[in-house]
């Protein structure tokens, strides 16, 4: 008996030796857990207890994860979604979302950010699919409040609160086509303002025509004040008698007088 006990004491100690060692040669870690974050605790893929603020060690025999996760609401985006107008016209859409973790257990083992995002996306689909792209590009700033009842809330312990589109993502030809109708736009804006400029010169051409017809003597006034803007050099005006109203009575013509 004393022999089968000292093998059963030797088996003892080169267990718990084994143990201990196994024990120090353990990878040690430490996770902090801010006020802003709520943690969870998995042993051996396990699920154990959710963490408040505070700082944890990983050390033992056993495996622990600690998982950190966002408590206050949080931003995430979702780039370049391929959707179709209403024309059929293909292009992408960029939008950005708010959402905050109800359930933080749920949310990270049915994992969350892909259940959201792919709820964004068939959003972004249904509301492009409803709408031309000319309608999208003039009401991007308020399609926000028409996106989000639109979004079927994932089942991931999240809830999706706000959203808005980023960007508009239109193919390189899309691009020169609706340049181009731009630049024809304004393009008629620009002759149609070059034909009001010329019209208003006109009418105020056909006023100064009939006001001079009635006032010989505003004629000559506006032909010396031109001459006089020209400093005088280099310029002829002729000038008949009847310009000033001395023709003899019976003349019909008198000779021109120059000056220079």
């Amino acid at each position: 008996m004393s022999g089968i006990t000292a093998v059963l004491v030797l088996g003892l100690l080169a267990l718990a030796g084994y143990l201990t060692l196994r024990a120090i040669r353990a990878p040690s870690s430490s996770r902090t857990v801010s006020e802003w974050e709520q943690g969870l605790l998995y042993v051996d893929g396990r699920f154990t207890r959710v963490l408040g603020p505070g700082r944890y060690w990983t050390l033992g025999l056993k495996q622990q994860t600690v998982v950190v996760l966002p408590r206050q609401p949080h931003l995430d985006y979702l780039t370049n979604a391929d959707v179709t107008s209403a024309e059929r016209l293909s292009y992408r859409l960029s939008a950005v979302f708010t959402y905050a973790i109800t359930d933080p257990r749920r949310a990270h083992e049915q994992g969350y950010r892909e259940l959201m995002r792919l709820a964004v996306t068939e959003a972004l689909v249904q509301l492009a699919a409803g709408r031309t792209l000319e309608t999208m590009l003039a009401e991007r700033a308020s399609l926000g409040e028409a996106l989000l009842p639109l979004i079927a809330q994932p089942d991931c312990g999240c809830t999706i609160s706000g959203i808005s589109i980023s960007a508009i993502t239109m193919p390189p030809e899309l691009r020169r086509l609706y340049a181009e109708i731009e630049r024809a736009r304004l393009d008629g804006q620009a002759a149609l303002e070059r034909a009001r400029s010329e019209q208003a010169a006109l009418r105020s051409l056909a006023n100064s025509a009939r006001m001079l017809k009635g006032n010989p003597e505003l004629m000559n006034l506006r032909l010396l004040q031109a001459l006089s803007a020209q400093g005088g050099k280099g310029a002829t005006l002729v000038i008949g008698r009847e310009a000033f109203g001395l023709s003899a009575p019976g003349e019909t013509s008198a000779e021109p007088v120059q000056e220079s």
